[in-house]
C-alpha cells in the first residue's frame, strides 16, 4: 500500500463519528485509534512542564486525510493536557521555508529545526504502519534543545470494522473543517513566547506591521532563542520600509520591489535591525538556508551587493535545488552589473521550477539590459503567462516595448501595470514619456502630476512636466516646475539652463 506522510499539513478534517476514534480505549487484536492517542499525549505531557510548547510536526501513514487526522486529534489532546500547541497552519509554511520533503521520513535534526523556529521545547513525530490485524502506532519526541529522545509510545491499534470504515471515509473526504479550540485571535492575551509569535503572525497578515514586530519583541523578551521571531520581525522590519507585492500565507515570505541600493536613511537604519534578527537566527539554527536568503536580500537593498551574493550563494549550498536561492542570487549579480552570472543563476531557477515566473521576470530584466529586447519580451510574456496579475512584469514589458521604439504597446503595458497596481509610480512616470514622445503633452502632465501626489521628491517628474509645459508654451508652470526641481537637486544643470531659457520666452512673450 502506497504510503504518505503528512508533514505540517494546513488541512483539519471534520470530526468522525464516536464509534471511529471514541468510545473505548481497548479493542480486540488492540486499542482504538483514539485511546493509542491519548497514551501517547499522556506519556508527552508527562515529559514537560504545564505550558511547555509543544510542534506535531510530521505523522506517516497511509494517505494524508489519516495523517491530518491523527495530527489534529494529537494537537487536541496535547492542548487539553495544559501544552501550548503550535498551530498547525502555523508550522506548515515554516516546512516549506526549510525545504523539508512532504514524502518519506522526517529526521530528528529536521525537527528538531523545526521546533527551533517556533521555541517549542519537544518536537513529534510519528507513524501509524499497517501490519494487517493490527496497526502499529509509533510516537517518537524529541527534545529541541538538547537533542535527546523524549518520550516514545509504541502501541498497537485494532484494524477492526470501525477502524476500516474511518480509514476508508477519512480517504474519500474531499473538503475539510478546521477545529480551531486552541487558535490565537486578537483578544487572546499572550501567555507564552509561542502565543506572542502566532499573534505576530496574525498582525503581519493584516499588514499591520508595527503591532506585529511589538508581539515578536515579546516573543523575544520572554525566549531570546526563539528563531522564527527574529526572522519573523526581520520580515515584518523589512516589509514596513518596502513596497510589498505579495505576502506569503501566514507570512511565510514577502515579495518586494528590489532598491538597487538606493535606500534612504531611515530605510538604511531598518535594514541595519533586519541583518542583525537575521545574523542572530542564524547563530541559533546556522543550517536554515532561508535565513541566509534573506539577509541576503537585506545586503542588497542596502546596496552590498558582495554580501548579498555571499549569502545567497550559501542558501544555494545548504539547499542547491531551491529555484528562488538561484534567482535571488541572478538579481544581486545583476545589481553588481555582472549580467552573464545573473542569467546564468536564472536559467538554474528555471530549471528547478519551470513556472518560476520571477526568474522569468528576472531573465527578461537581464536581457533587456544586454539589449536583447526580443528576447526580454518572451520572458515577460512567459512570466505573464504564469502571473497574469503581476504589475511589475507588465511594466518591465512595457520598458523592452519602449526601448524597442514600439511605443502604443508600451503605453498598453504600463496602462495594465497602474490597472493592477495603482499606486506604481514607476509606470505613471514612464507613461508620461511615452506619451511625451507621442506629444501628447496633456497626457504626459497628467501622469506626471500623478507621480507627484504619490511622491512629492521626484525631481524628474517635476523636470518632465515643466518640459511638457514648455512645449504647450506654458512658460509660467514651467518655471515653477524647474524652480522646484532646483530647490530639490540644486546641482540639476539641465534644469538651470530651461529656467533661464523659459524666462527668456515668458518675457518675449509679455512684450
Amino acid at each position: 500500500m502506497k504510503k504518505s506522510i503528512t508533514v505540517l499539513s494546513v488541512c483539519v478534517l471534520a470530526l468522525l463519528t464516536a464509534c471511529a476514534t471514541g468510545g473505548k480505549t481497548t479493542a480486540p487484536g488492540g486499542l482504538t485509534l483514539h485511546g493509542a492517542i491519548e497514551q501517547s499525549a499522556d506519556k508527552i505531557a508527562a515529559d514537560l512542564k504545564a505550558k511547555s510548547a509543544v510542534a506535531v510536526v510530521a505523522f506517516e501513514s497511509e494517505h494524508d486525510n489519516l495523517s491530518a487526522h491523527i495530527m489534529e486529534e494529537l494537537n487536541g489532546a496535547l492542548f487539553d493536557r495544559g501544552m501550548v500547541v503550535i498551530e498547525r497552519e502555523h508550522l506548515e509554511y515554516v516546512q516549506k521555508e526549510l525545504n523539508y520533503q512532504m514524502s518519506g521520513d522526517v529526521s530528528d535534526e529536521s525537527a528538531r529545526s523545526i521546533g527551533k523556529f517556533f521555541g517549542a521545547e519537544l518536537a513529534v513525530i510519528g507513524r501509524l504502519t499497517d501490519l494487517g490485524d493490527i496497526y502499529r502506532y509509533q510516537v517518537n519526541a524529541v527534545h529541541v534543545e538538547t537533542a535527546t529522545r523524549g518520550s516514545v509510545a509504541r502501541l498497537d491499534v485494532a484494524n477492526d470494522g470501525p477502524m476500516q470504515r474511518m480509514v476508508a471515509a477519512l480517504a474519500n473526504q474531499k473538503t475539510s473543517v478546521r477545529v480551531a479550540k486552541y487558535a490565537v485571535t486578537e483578544q487572546t492575551m499572550p501567555q507564552t513566547a509561542t502565543e506572542y509569535l502566532n499573534k505576530g503572525i496574525m498582525y503581519a497578515m493584516r499588514g499591520e506591521y508595527g503591532k506585529a514586530i511589538a508581539e515578536f519583541d515579546e516573543a523575544l523578551k520572554l525566549n531570546p532563542n526563539l528563531v522564527g521571531a527574529y526572522m519573523l520581525r526581520a520580515r515584518a522590519l523589512t516589509a514596513s520600509v518596502s513596497r510589498v507585492t505579495e505576502v506569503g500565507e501566514n507570512f511565510s515570505g514577502i515579495n518586494t520591489i528590489s532598491t538597487g541600493g538606493l535606500v534612504t536613511p531611515e530605510q538604511t537604519r531598518i535594514y541595519d535591525r533586519v541583518i542583525d534578527d537575521l545574523t542572530r537566527a542564524i547563530r541559533l539554527d546556522p543550517n536554515n538556508a532561508q535565513t541566509y536568503s534573506e539577509r541576503g536580500d537585506a545586503y542588497m537593498n542596502k546596496g552590498d551587493f558582495d554580501r548579498a551574493v555571499a549569502d545567497h550563494t550559501e542558501a544555494i549550498r545548504l539547499n542547491p535545488n531551491n529555484a528562488n536561492a538561484y534567482n535571488s542570487r541572478g538579481i544581486a549579480y545583476a545589481d553588481k552589473g555582472d549580467i552573464d552570472k545573473a542569467i546564468a543563476d536564472y536559467n538554474q531557477a528555471i530549471r528547478l521550477n519551470p513556472n518560476n515566473a520571477n526568474a522569468y521576470n528576472s531573465r527578461g530584466i537581464a536581457y533587456g539590459n544586454k539589449g536583447n529586447y526580443d528576447r526580454a519580451i518572451a520572458d515577460y510574456n512567459q512570466a505573464i503567462q504564469l502571473e497574469p496579475n503581476d504589475a511589475g512584469t507588465y511594466y518591465n514589458r512595457g520598458l523592452a516595448y519602449a526601448d524597442k521604439g514600439d511605443i502604443d504597446k508600451a503605453i498598453a503595458d504600463y496602462t495594465e501595470a497602474i490597472r493592477l497596481d495603482p499606486n506604481y509610480a514607476g509606470a505613471y512616470y514612464n507613461r508620461g514619456v511615452a506619451y511625451a514622445n507621442k506629444s501628447d503633452y496633456d497626457r504626459a502632465i497628467a501622469d506626471y502630476t500623478e507621480v507627484i501626489r504619490l511622491n512629492p521628491n521626484v525631481a524628474e517628474a517635476y523636470h518632465n512636466r515643466g518640459v511638457a509645459y514648455a512645449n504647450k508654451s506654458d512658460y509660467g508652470r514651467a518655471i515653477a516646475d524647474w524652480e522646484t526641481v532646483l530647490r530639490i537637486n540644486p546641482n540639476q544643470a539641465e534644469a538651470r539652463r530651461n529656467l533661464e531659457r523659459a524666462r527668456q520666452l515668458q518675457g518675449q512673450l509679455r512684450r
